[in-house]
């Protein structure tokens, strides 16, 4: 079956996620005609049986190696049918409304390459990841600023992440959220979807960059998702690794802009 949509999932250990997910996710999908695929990257919560089981229309595939949030959407994008590709977080909320909306406008903007929705947190306030492309210090103000001295940055933060802009009107973002970007299939596969050389962090502002060589990267409001987003892995050293790693690889991929 050929389908206009395809909508892309991963999963390591994020059945919970999954869970909450699946049942809107479902609806949508079979109302719109659209192929859901999901990869499971090495999950030990028994992600693959739950869906499997409750979810026969999802297309499971299993990745036995721990591969980075890039290369885990590139094994669904070689897989992908849909005119449409769908980068998305498990950790959302959508309704069929959303692909609808999004949809209808790339069908009728040939220039777009890659759209976002307005992305709320669970309280209905919008999260702010629409960002210009980053300088070394807008990334310490985000990642390392001690929270007593932030008020004093607010308004640099707050022009970082766009919001300046009025989150009401469609305008275009520099650097885009991975955690839900409408794409055109055929544009990504040019490109080689993700470099896979960014294991966790940065892998979106490069695919925003190498998108915006030939088309461009739109934030577009009159679509909404829901995304249950937490931070706190952010203060793991680990992924604070993964951060520094791709920090390097982007500016010296795209050069160092301290301020």
């Amino acid at each position: 079956m050929e389908y206009k949509i395809t909508i892309s999932l991963i999963s390591l250990n994020q059945r919970g996620d999954i869970e909450r997910l699946l049942p809107t996710l479902m609806s949508a999908a079979e109302k719109i005609g659209a192929e859901v695929l999901l990869v499971d990257n090495c999950s030990t919560d028994s992600t693959r049986d739950f869906v499997t089981a409750n979810y026969p229309g999802v297309k499971v595939v299993d990745n036995p190696n721990v591969a980075g949030y890039g290369e885990n959407h590139n094994i669904n994008l070689k897989r992908a049918s849909g005119s449409y590709f769908v980068i998305m977080n498990s950790d959302m909320m959508v309704s069929p409304d959303t692909f609808v909306a999004l949809k209808d406008y790339m069908d009728s903007h040939p220039d777009v390459g890659a759209v976002c929705p307005k992305i709320l947190n669970p309280d209905g306030s919008i999260q702010g990841l629409n960002k210009l492309n980053p300088t070394v210090w807008d990334l310490f103000l985000r990642r390392f600023m001690p929270k007593v001295f932030i008020k004093y940055f607010k308004r640099r933060m707050d022009a970082h992440e766009m919001r300046d802009r009025d989150p009401n009107s469609t305008y275009d973002v520099p650097s885009m959220s991975g955690c839900f970007m409408f794409c055109r299939t055929d544009l990504l596969k040019k490109l080689g979807g993700f470099d896979e050389g960014y294991f966790l962090y940065f892998e979106d502002f490069d695919l925003s960059r190498r998108i915006q060589r030939t088309h461009r990267t739109v934030y577009y409001p009159g679509a909404e998702v829901t995304h249950f987003w937490a931070r706190s892995a952010h203060l793991k050293f680990r992924y604070m690794l993964y951060f520094f790693r791709s920090a390097f690889r982007y500016f010296n991929k795209w050069g160092y802009k301290l301020f």
